[in-house]
């Protein structure tokens, strides 16, 4: 110390030589350091968020030109009626009777579905978008008996009586061939959506007879084939009052929902196979009703089940969920290079400390660039080996480390590894994760097991 010189200056002055004010000052200023690094996260977290949208909306134009969510409600046979009403005053006054027209309704006794699905990849800018075609194979039956018995047979209009397939947008429809009902063959026809379960349909005009007596136990069978185009999402009903729907498809990521799940299925990297199985008795809606009764087509579409196509894991998910561990990996270069100044008693500036934590952010950019043209996998790797070698490099040329800063390398490797399977293991994440909190946690304890940390503190102060 210089003469006249004020020693608690000169000891403030030799402190900051060294970067450090003790380490109980150190660690407040990585935490501080770490606190400060939450923003950049959270701005990539919106970046993510912001990329992902744009993709919703490339999946969205693509679904609407191709035939978005796809349901399948049909077929219904549709008998309209004539009835009559009195017509009365305010006080009650018979005026006259007035003819008006309702609709009957009668689902099928029995219909049995075969599904074959074939999944295609469609580009939109930098973004692919996965869609469906699906050729329909149905037959059934529908019998008459209801008709003659729940209404009355002399009020229907036996002539008019269409077979309605209902669906949410005609746009998929590619491919319609003839109807093939009682062994003729009827033509499709648009139309009739306001008399069916979704918004638009395809009708039929079909021969159920003249309401003859003798035909209260026909049966009438029928046969069709359609080939659908859809994305994203495709729903059935259970219709029949014995429904059976085999599905098979190429599409090994199926998320299955609705009033019912398969029965039987199976999946596998080829793509998967189900199978619903559903009688009259499970579900909640009436094998015939009129257009007077409200709310049938809500109950009858509450009522719907099949899958979500979508993508095994998207990589905008697993970009999220790998920032949402952003904090745990800005403390493993953060931790290692406070452990070289307790055990190796270096000393290492907290600039050097934010350019660490700096490369550390760079790592999900590279991650969310990349893996927008590339698979997730090659774009984790090599988010995490060039940042690996670079903070391994720079901790080589930081005065006095020397080539011990190639300890940084292993624990860097094992936290990005360790860290991607704990993103593959979608069930386990959780588990999997504080696992790897509570192993840092205890190496830290392992190798710091010795210092007297009040000793250490007194020697930075002298």
């Amino acid at each position: 110390m210089k003469d006249g010189e004020n020693p608690r200056s000169g000891r403030v002055r030799g402190l900051i030589s060294t970067g450090a004010a003790g380490y109980g000052t150190k660690i407040l200023i990585v935490m501080a350091m770490i606190l400060f690094f939450l923003i950049p996260l959270s701005m990539i977290s919106d970046l993510v968020r912001e990329r992902e949208y744009r993709k919703m909306e490339a999946e969205e134009s693509v679904f609407s030109s191709w035939g978005g969510d796809t349901a399948i409600g049909g077929p219904v046979l549709a008998v309209p009626r004539t009835l009559s009403r009195e017509i009365v005053d305010e006080k009650g006054k018979f005026l006259r009777l007035e003819n008006y027209r309702e609709t009957v309704y009668l689902l099928p006794r029995n219909l049995r579905l075969n599904v074959n699905g074939s999944s295609s990849v469609k580009s939109r800018g930098i973004f692919d978008v996965p869609v469906f075609t699906m050729v329909l194979e149905g037959r059934g039956d529908f019998a008459l008996e209801a008709l003659y018995k729940k209404v009355d047979p002399a009020t229907l209009l036996w002539d008019e009586a269409r077979l309605l397939f209902s669906f949410p947008s005609l746009k998929g429809i590619e491919e319609a061939p003839p109807l093939i009902w009682d062994g003729r063959e009827r033509e499709f026809e648009a139309g009739g959506s306001g008399l069916s379960i979704y918004s638009d349909a395809l009708g039929v005009p079909v021969d159920i007879g003249r309401g003859s007596p003798e035909n209260i136990s026909r049966s009438i069978p029928f046969s069709f084939s359609q080939r659908i185009r859809g994305g994203r999402s495709l729903e059935f009903l259970p219709l029949g009052g014995n429904t059976l729907i085999q599905m098979e498809s190429d599409w090994p990521a199926p998320s299955f929902k609705g009033y019912y799940l398969p029965s039987q299925r199976q999946l596998d990297e080829e793509g998967f196979s189900a199978e619903w199985q559903i009688n009259a008795l499970s579900r909640s809606i009436p094998e015939l009703w009129t257009g007077s009764q409200n709310g049938v087509f809500d109950d009858i579409r509450e009522t719907a089940f099949g899958l979500d196509f979508y993508p095994r894991f998207d990589s905008y998910q697993k970009t999220r969920r790998t920032v949402e561990y952003g904090v745990l990996f800005l403390l493993i270069p953060f931790l290692t290079f406070f452990l070289f100044e307790v055990i190796r008693k270096q000393k290492i500036h907290p600039v050097q400390y934010i350019l660490a934590g700096a490369g550390n952010i760079l790592f999900y950019l590279i991650l969310l660039s990349l893996s927008e043209h590339i698979s997730f996998a090659p774009s984790y790797l090599a988010a995490a080996v060039s940042v690996t070698l670079m903070l391994s490099l720079y901790t080589l040329t930081i005065r006095g480390v020397g080539f011990k800063g190639l300890y940084l390398a292993p624990v860097m490797a094992a936290g990005y590894g360790y860290l991607y399977f704990v993103l593959k293991s979608e069930d386990y994440a959780l588990i999997m994760g504080t696992g790897g909190l509570f192993a840092a946690l205890a190496v830290t304890m392992y190798l710091t097991r010795g210092i007297d940390w009040y000793r250490e503190a007194k020697a930075e102060e002298a």
